[in-house]
């Protein structure tokens, strides 16, 4: 703006700024071999410099001429932080120079400096304040949404979610060896937290009416048209486990049930008419009823502990088909955060003295921030691209993008299930507390609806006695050979001679 001595003195300055932090770093590089020398040389290697010295100690004469005749070799980050000191050296002296001969510009830079300066004291104040605020306020929500914010609450509480399916693999691998769990080897249930427990297979009950006697034919004992819909016994096994949060509080177990259901990245691609209907009531019952759709529906109750740090979720899925009832269910775990998430009580400094400490503390960051300013130029191509792209891409499709979740922070971060230590046994209580709820409540509704539950009942006996690291029944193996000639019990040589036909017992 016609104050070119002006901008020559800013830059000066904020030059000279960049360079102090170098010129620490480079002094620090400067100090390591010397202690890395004496920590290798050990102690004769000190004792072997003593007496060297000694000997150059007895030499008359000034320092300078000693160094003059013994001359030191400087290490390249000596030499760096030569050329540093002269480059300071130079912007110095020029911005006497310029400020010499044009006194009124230097006032004016002056005054730019100083703006500066309390530009940072009052960012690290006013950052300070709202950090107080933020420690202060009974809750965290802000009154007034913004359109972004309105916008990400409600995905928040959607009852659809977007599962990535596995990357499809087309090569045989060898080394590849399937996973014996119901969802491979990723979970579809993204943000819930690592998948603990689920049924594997999952439990089909025949509908069959209640007969004392075995030998009735299978036609005359089954219902040929199902005695309730699917969305019944979803509804009815959600209000037995809403009972669980309405006890007194000495013995109530937090838990929130809710709709959920997953719709896999591919098929919206395809056809995004799955995500812009709709998911009332109506719409919810259509899912549950229809046995073989794109959309999941899963009951999922949740069960937070020690303020949401644990979240335990079972997820419970029912379809009716082929005069069976199908009921499967899957438990997952989200973990505590870890140590670096909790350095906000930690170093929670606040009161009058924190204020201009805060400003103090971002003055001295003046120089990194010069140093990162020109991160400005990725933030304009940001701008850029937000005001030239649509604000919607999930509900357009565009060449077929996949919106699925890629990532969850908090299940990122958590601990994993097989670290976990004293709080596991509460988690694994609450899961088992629920699960048994669920079984015993279906089972009084299937006999309610004039079904036989008596295989219902034996099969939710061994489950809820099984152990709760076993993914479905107990899978047991007995009397196994594995090998040319190998028997069980007994030597291969013994069986071979006892038996040489090659029979015997398996």
């Amino acid at each position: 703006m016609g104050a070119l001595p002006t901008a020559i003195l800013v830059s000066c300055g904020l030059a000279l700024l960049c360079l102090m932090p170098l010129a620490v770093e480079l002094r620090k590089l400067d100090r390591e071999p010397e202690f890395g020398r004496i920590g290798r040389g050990g102690r004769k290697a000190r004792k072997g410099k003593k007496s060297k010295r000694r000997g150059l100690g007895t030499v008359p004469g000034p320092r300078a001429l000693s160094r003059w005749l013994f001359p030191r070799r400087y290490s390249e980050s000596a030499h760096a932080l030569r050329r540093v000191g002269w480059a300071a050296l130079s912007l110095t002296l020029a911005g006497l120079t310029v400020g010499l001969t044009h006194p009124h510009q230097a006032s004016v830079a002056l005054h730019i400096g100083a703006g500066m300066m309390f530009v940072c004291l009052g960012v690290g104040a006013v950052r300070q304040l709202i950090l107080q605020r933020v420690l202060r306020a009974p809750t965290l929500r802000p009154r007034h949404l913004t359109r972004r914010e309105r916008a990400a609450d409600t995905e928040q509480g959607h009852t659809c979610a977007v599962y990535r399916r596995a990357r499809h693999s087309e090569d045989d691998d060898e080394d590849d060896f399937a996973v014996f769990t119901l969802f491979g080897d990723e979970s579809p249930f993204i943000g819930a937290g690592e998948l603990v427990y689920q049924w594997n297979p999952p439990m089909s009950i025949q509908l069959l009416r209640p007969c004392d006697d075995d030998g009735v034919p299978l036609h005359e004992r089954e219902h040929p048209v199902p005695p309730f819909h699917a969305h019944e016994l979803v509804d009815y096994l959600r209000e037995a486990v809403q009972l669980l949060d309405t006890d007194s509080q000495d013995v109530r177990l937090p838990t929130r049930v809710t709709d959920r259901v997953y719709l896999a990245e591919t098929d919206v691609a395809v056809d995004r008419s799955l995500l812009t209907r709709k998911f009332d009531a109506a719409r919810l019952r259509e899912i549950i009823n229809t046995p073989g759709s794109k959309e999941y529906h899963f009951l999922e109750v949740t069960s937070p502990a020690e303020d949401a740090e644990f979240v335990a979720t079972v997820l419970l899925h029912i379809s009716v088909q082929g005069r069976t009832l199908s009921i499967s269910t899957a438990a997952c775990v989200l973990a505590h955060t870890p140590r670096s998430f909790q350095r906000t009580a930690e170093f929670g400094h606040h009161g009058v003295l924190a204020v201009p400490w805060a400003a103090l503390r971002e003055l001295a960051m003046l120089p990194s921030e010069i140093q990162h300013s020109w991160r400005i130029v990725r933030y304009l191509f940001s701008l850029g691209k937000a005001a030239v792209l649509p604000r919607d891409l999930t509900s357009t499709p565009i060449r077929n993008v996949l919106i699925g979740s890629r990532v969850s922070i908090r299940e990122k971060s958590a601990q994993e299930w097989s670290k976990i230590q004293l709080e596991k046994t509460d988690i694994l209580g609450r899961m088992k507390t629920i699960e048994r709820r669920l079984l015993r409540a279906a089972g009084d509704f299937l006999i309610n609806h004039d079904v036989d539950a008596s295989e219902f009942n034996d099969r939710a006996t061994k489950i809820i006695n099984s152990g709760i690291f076993n993914f479905g029944d107990n899978n047991n193996f007995n009397n196994n050979a594995v090998g040319d000639a190998a028997q069980v019990g007994a030597p291969a040589n013994e069986s071979a001679s006892m038996n040489p036909s090659g029979g015997g017992e398996k």
